[in-house]
């Protein structure tokens, strides 16, 4: 797969980065990277190419320019909130817990290179990584409580029991944003490189050893596996467990609510901005 031209609004830009390493870049310029349909579906696809392609031994998830992502597109995805609309749909079968199982699935080497702030699924998804890389720019916020969301992608299960129970309730509960240096003391981060151009050079300088190893392909994936066998269930089960409240909320009318005003409150403050120009 050859390296990709840049472009932008593409969604996400995937491209192959030396012999064994695919690229998955989160690039929404417009809208600070933010999850959609779209780029959910792409993941997968990436996804379930680099699981096919014996030559790839590691995907590295990252984002364009200085933001991670910015988490869920709400404006993009408001049309399937309405559990009275034309377009509702339940949570549980829409493309965001396809993608999530889809990621559970991949039994090779995942790793995230976090470029800058992160919020919602930019950090839940990280849960799932094998080894995570951060900008020390980086910024971790996941306000499920205060838009009303229940916690998404195992949270409730990966928080407490990995990053430990306090940082949990800082991120869950009081929608707390951490910073770069508690990220790597409670373990949500692996190392940090400096913000910048120069960033994911760094994190393939310290992947691309580990992959050209002659017993890369089978070695990985069996370390992979060994890991995660013990968690692995438990993750699934909250899940589905997460799922299930989500498709109650989506049913009461509390998530379309919900998301409705999160909407009036951005729309208010960038009209806000404009006033002030």
């Amino acid at each position: 797969m050859a390296a990709a031209t840049q472009q932008k609004d593409q969604g996400v830009r995937v491209y192959q980065h030396g012999a064994h390493i695919l690229v998955a870049q989160l690039c929404r310029p417009r809208t600070r990277n933010a999850f959609d349909e779209g780029v959910y579906a792409q993941l997968i696809d990436a996804i379930e190419a680099y699981e096919a392609d014996a030559a790839l031994h590691a995907l590295v998830i990252t984002g364009h320019g200085d933001f991670f992502t910015s988490g869920m597109d709400v404006m993009s995805t408001i049309h399937t909130m309405n559990p009275r609309g034309p377009d509702a749909e339940l949570p549980s079968k829409g493309i965001a817990p396809r993608f999530m199982h889809t990621m559970l699935r991949c039994r090779k080497l995942i790793v995230a290179a976090v470029n800058g702030r992160a919020i919602g699924i930019g950090v839940t998804l990280l849960m799932h990584c094998d080894i995570v890389f951060a900008a020390d720019s980086a910024k971790f916020w996941t306000p499920f409580m205060r838009i009303g969301i229940v916690p998404e992608f195992a949270s409730s299960y990966t928080f407490p029991t990995i990053l430990g129970p306090m940082v949990a309730n800082d991120l869950l509960l009081r929608s707390k944003e951490i910073g770069i240096e508690r990220a790597v003391a409670c373990g949500l981060v692996s190392e940090v490189f400096p913000a910048g151009p120069g960033f994911l050079q760094r994190v393939f300088d310290e992947i691309e050893p580990l992959v050209a190893e002659p017993v890369a392909a089978k070695t990985l994936s069996l370390f992979k596996s060994v890991i995660r066998r013990v968690r692995e269930p438990l993750v699934r089960e909250a899940l589905v467990a997460e799922y299930v409240e989500l498709d109650r909320r989506f049913l009461s009318g509390e998530t379309y609510a919900a998301a409705s005003k999160t909407i009036a409150e951005l729309a208010a403050k960038k009209q806000s901005k404009k006033s002030k120009i």
